[in-house]
């Protein structure tokens, strides 16, 4: 493992040196970010992924969605299209991406849109609806071209950035210095109890002026991809569980603390489900043990489950989560709250 890393320090040394340049010349201003009158919150984080990010947009969503008419601008990861499009709930993830469609599954009224150009993005959302009051950029830490009034900076409690190195020795996407563009520092995933000692060792590693926060995902209800019907668990059920996210360790701790039967299937993140992926599942789940069993996926995989037949035909359910502040929830909220409706009034 140590040669591996001697071997691909030269890689890492040039990436990381391209941001470095890049990071400069945006905080030297010689590259000149656009700015826009709407308030911009920025969701992202240093790592390649698995931060919990998409349970946090909603998060934002849910909290800010109600009072003012918002917008959400991804980039739309693993679509086959290029151009800007405001998502539908009846769009294919492939057309639009797996998170940008489940934004707008959970919630239809909310202009979800996607454009790999964030700067066009903006640009298009504000034309076709001027009466937005907040726009939310999903994963665009990195993407300075952009001047973000609030930056939302996310990292795990079991891999924070300052335990992590550059691609590709490590997961992260330039140096660690860059939390310090962050306003507010989320710890996610982290366990139900967390203890002061733990609390520390984050609150001694980013500086006292940014605030941090600690979150974790709660489990919800159960739900049939196919018929929205709800499953009673229970331990004399055997899962197959299906997996194509960036980090499923908090999911599979989940299962393995409510003692349930599972065997695991892993695919890459955001990997595009096809009919013989379909086909391959049947056959290993007509060959799993009991007779009492299901498949088990996240939401995630579900956006690219949900288009293809074969999958209609097994019983396919899907795990909800949600994001659970561990204190300071009222503080975060605030923070988020005012930040959209100071910036409104002051536009």
């Amino acid at each position: 493992m140590k040669l591996l890393r001697y071997l691909l320090l030269p890689i890492a040394l040039i990436y990381g040196g391209i941001t470095i340049i890049r990071n400069w010349l945006f905080d030297q201003n010689i590259l000149k970010p656009s700015e826009f009158n709407i308030p911009i919150i920025n969701v992202g984080n240093l790592s390649m992924g698995g931060t919990g990010k998409t349970p946090h947009v909603e998060y934002i969503i849910k909290l800010i969605s109600n009072q003012h008419p918002i917008a959400v601008l991804s980039r739309g990861y693993g679509r086959k299209t290029s151009d800007y499009i405001e998502a539908e709930i009846d769009h294919k993830s492939y057309e639009v991406g797996d998170e940008p469609l489940q934004f707008k599954t959970k919630f239809p009224a909310v202009t979800i849109a996607v454009e790999k150009n964030r700067v066009k993005g903006v640009l298009n959302l504000l034309y076709d609806h001027p009466n937005k009051e907040a726009i939310i950029l999903d994963d665009a830490f990195q993407h300075r071209a952009i001047k973000s009034g609030l930056n939302i900076l996310l990292t795990t409690y079991s891999k924070p950035f300052f335990d992590d190195k550059i691609l590709p020795i490590g997961t992260l996407r330039e140096f660690k210095k860059g939390y310090r563009r962050a306003d507010l520092i989320i710890v996610t995933k982290c366990p139900e109890k967390l203890s002061e000692k733990s609390k520390n060792i984050f609150h001694n590693k980013i500086p006292s002026n940014i605030p941090l926060f600690f979150s974790r995902i709660n489990y919800g209800k159960i739900y049939s991809l196919n018929n929205q019907s709800i499953l009673d668990i229970n331990q004399e059920l055997n899962f197959l569980l299906i997996t194509g996210i960036a980090d499923a360790s908090d999911l599979i701790n989940e299962l393995n603390k409510r003692k349930l039967n599972f065997k695991h299937l892993a695919y890459r993140d955001h990997y595009p489900y096809k009919e013989k992926d379909a086909k391959h599942i049947s056959e290993i789940f007509d060959t799993f043990a009991g007779k009492n069993k299901v498949i088990l996926t996240t939401e995630k995989d579900s956006m690219r489950m949900k288009t293809i037949k074969a999958f209609k035909e097994l019983p396919i359910y899907v795990f909800e989560i949600e994001v659970e502040f561990l204190e300071e929830k009222t503080s975060f909220d605030n923070q988020i709250i005012e930040y959209v409706r100071f910036d409104k009034k002051d536009s």
